[in-house]
């Protein structure tokens, strides 16, 4: 497994030890106590429940270890070179009056000098020009964005996840989600069976009853916070916008990439095969094709 970054393999590891705890608790603790009451029941939801739990590690492992997305690294040669230059240009003019821009709203003045230049400076219609990374060395394709910690270019970046280590873009962002709605699906099922159990007067004792005790509450903690990660998330899929897009303003009201309908928007990052929508699986090169409206600045 090839991680980003050394330093987030502990944050990896702090997500593994959760789900193995989670996992140990409800199966070697809860499942057996009722399994003495109810065998039938508690077969199904055993196997069910450790169909989902494998389907948690698939889609992490897949989201760690696919990449998020890159420009060709020859883009560049692809294009003449006073046009090149071109894009160089304008990239470092626009990066300019982007700063200023920033700065102005940091400061809550403006005293600093506006060109008329700058006053009719369009951030939607800059979003959808190809643009230069001088890190990179390479064109930054619209909705391309350079992660610092990745030192990378990132096709349609949405953000950098220290839990996953990597970065989450357009080939891996389908992973990302399908990892929070099966950690949610577990997690839930913890919280409603442990928790109906301990307040119908268990016999669960000992450390069986304190581990499932800490069991429910972190699971419940854990679905409060995922929840609304995920709601955000499947939101702003729906809008087709990233969460770097999310905090321009302009976006709000003007965005260039939404789709007409929200399946369409949906099929960009989940793609055509609705298999694919449920379960992690790698979707074949060939297949994966990049269109003009699939990216970031």
């Amino acid at each position: 497994m090839k991680f980003q970054n050394p330093k987030g393999i502990f944050s990896v590891i702090f997500v593994y030890a959760i789900i193995l705890s989670e996992y140990y608790v409800f199966v070697f603790h809860y499942l057996p106590y009722r399994y003495s009451n109810n065998s039938g029941s508690t077969i199904f939801i055993g196997i069910e429940f450790t169909l989902i739990y494998i389907i948690i590690h698939w889609a992490y492992i897949q989201a760690q270890i696919q990449s998020p997305g890159h420009p060709s690294p020859d883009l560049a040669k692809n294009y003449q070179e006073h046009i090149l230059e071109e894009i160089k240009n304008r990239t470092k003019k626009h990066t300019e009056i982007i700063q200023k821009k920033r700065k102005q709203k940091l400061m809550k003045k403006y005293e600093l000098a506006i060109d008329e230049e700058d006053e009719i400076f369009d951030i939607i219609q800059t979003m959808q020009l190809d643009s230069y990374c001088f890190k990179c060395k390479n064109i930054k394709q619209p909705r391309t964005h350079h992660c610092k910690e990745c030192n990378k270019c990132i096709l349609r970046m949405d953000h950098h996840c220290r839990w996953v280590n990597n970065c989450i873009g357009m080939k891996n962002h389908r992973f990302f989600c399908q990892f929070i709605i099966y950690a949610l699906l577990c997690m839930s099922q913890c919280v409603i069976f442990i928790t109906i159990e301990l307040f119908s007067g268990t016999q669960l004792k000992g450390n069986s009853k304190f581990l499932c005790q800490m069991c429910a509450l972190t699971c419940l903690l854990l679905c409060l916070s995922m929840g609304t990660l995920l709601s955000f998330h499947l939101y702003h899929i729906a809008k087709n916008v990233t969460t770097v897009e999310f905090h321009i303003e302009e976006m709000k009201t003007d965005n260039p990439f939404r789709k007409l309908k929200i399946i369409d928007n949906f099929r960009e990052l989940f793609g055509q095969l609705y298999i694919n929508w449920i379960l992690p699986l790698t979707e074949n090169e060939s297949k994966t094709k990049i269109t003009n409206d699939s990216f970031e600045l």
